[in-house]
């Protein structure tokens, strides 16, 4: 056993870590990309700005679901069918996008994107676990935080060109093309990883006594909860700042994507300052010192469209210091979450990713019912799910000393 799991690491390293990234990649663009082409969604389908929004929704619902399902099955079958089963399956969603004749086909085609792609969050981080340890897990952890922020602002920025030079359509195009492409990259490259099946892993009796020592954890809880409401926030802003600055500020998608690194930017900042302080201030007070800068950021942008104040700085500075309470939350509440359960690591990931996907969908979902793209209304929702983290971190979260 253990010379089968050396040989990736001394032969394809490389290559398998390239192969993870992409992994990775797929999926941030497969959430976000089509961002910038909300609006032009509404007019083409001559539908509402909530129907539209329910892709997003509906996506996330999707994304939460999988977690539960990809994750013990891996564990009980390997790693590589799994995969290989929710990439080609976000493959089809993003044909069914591609060629859809109406809004409510999207919506369902964004829903199989979603259901899909979970498989690179859940069975990738497995993977990791399986072929490598210790400093070079750390090291291509540091690598997947990199490309992730590059991703988060160079995907709108593409799907905004793609969007003003192409048109919707080409976004699912390009994700259709590019899933295929990964696919066949993984399905030749990465070797099965679990060697230690477990047969008990889907068995409903085993999942629900899990989930129940984790459902009862008030640390877990409130570290979780903390995360839900700071993804939540994210997701919010996501559903209304397409139609609030292309609808009313007259932003161009081009323009509308390149924004995006004011919020990439200060999650770097808070990566860098968190790397500083966490080891003398502990987990607990990260968790909350970063719910300040949430709170920080919702009362500003309260106060300024209160005061008309209504431009892109005006939204885009507010929202960058809620963006770093985001940064310094959902490092060190993934931290508090999984510290007291080292034995269940899969289970505490599944059920953690699952949370906050849902929590996601359920925030865009609300926006889009309530029909609320305004600046004040950003505002208002920013500073309810602060206060909200505050509440699971002083009453769960901070009993974790």
């Amino acid at each position: 056993m253990h010379k089968e799991k050396e040989v990736p690491q001394v032969s394809l390293q490389p290559l398998l870590i390239f192969v993870v990234l992409m992994l990775m990649v797929l999926m941030q663009m497969t959430t976000d990309q089509y961002i910038p082409s909300l609006p032009a969604i509404t007019k083409i389908f001559h539908s509402s700005e909530a129907s539209s929004q329910l892709t997003l929704s509906l996506f996330m619902l999707g994304l939460g679901m999988s977690h539960v399902f990809y994750g013990p099955l891996s564990d009980k079958i390997g790693r590589k069918p799994p995969l290989m089963f929710g990439v080609g399956l976000s493959i089809l969603g993003s044909l069914c996008c591609f060629l859809a004749p109406t809004v409510l086909v999207l919506i369902i085609g964004r829903f199989i994107q979603g259901f899909g792609i979970g498989c690179c969050g859940s069975v990738g981080r497995s993977l990791v676990r399986d072929l490598f340890t210790d400093r070079i897990l750390s090291k291509i952890g540091s690598y997947v935080g990199i490309v992730s922020v590059f991703i988060m602002v160079a995907s709108p920025v593409l799907g905004g060109y793609i969007q003003e030079h192409f048109g919707w359509r080409f976004n699912f195009l390009f994700l259709f093309i590019f899933g295929i492409g990964i696919w066949i990259l993984a399905w030749c490259t990465l070797p099965e990883t679990n060697h230690h099946l477990n047969p008990d892993a889907i068995k409903f009796r085993v999942m629900r006594e899990n989930y129940s020592i984790l459902l009862k954890s008030k640390v877990f809880l409130g570290y979780a909860l903390c995360a839900c409401l700071a993804s939540a926030g994210l997701i919010g802003y996501l559903a209304i700042a397409p139609f609030l600055f292309q609808d009313v500020l007259g932003l161009s998608p081009i323009e509308f994507g390149q924004l995006t690194i004011f919020i990439a930017g200060a999650i770097c900042i808070s990566g860098i300052i968190n790397s500083q302080m966490v080891m003398n201030k502990g987990v607990s007070y990260m968790v909350f010192f970063g719910i300040v800068f949430m709170l920080m950021g919702g009362f500003i942008l309260l106060i300024l469209a209160i005061l008309g104040l209504q431009n892109v700085l005006s939204i885009m500075i507010p929202v960058s210091i809620f963006s770093m309470g985001l940064g310094f939350t959902f490092i060190n509440a993934f931290a508090g979450a999984f510290h007291p359960f080292p034995k269940m690591a899969g289970t505490v990931g599944a059920l953690y990713a699952c949370m906050q996907d849902l929590s996601a969908a359920l925030s865009s979902g609300i926006i889009a019912f309530g029909k609320w793209y305004d600046q004040l209304s950003l505002a208002i929702i920013l500073i309810i799910l602060g206060l909200g983290s505050f509440a699971s971190w002083y009453y769960l979260a901070s009993k974790d000393v």
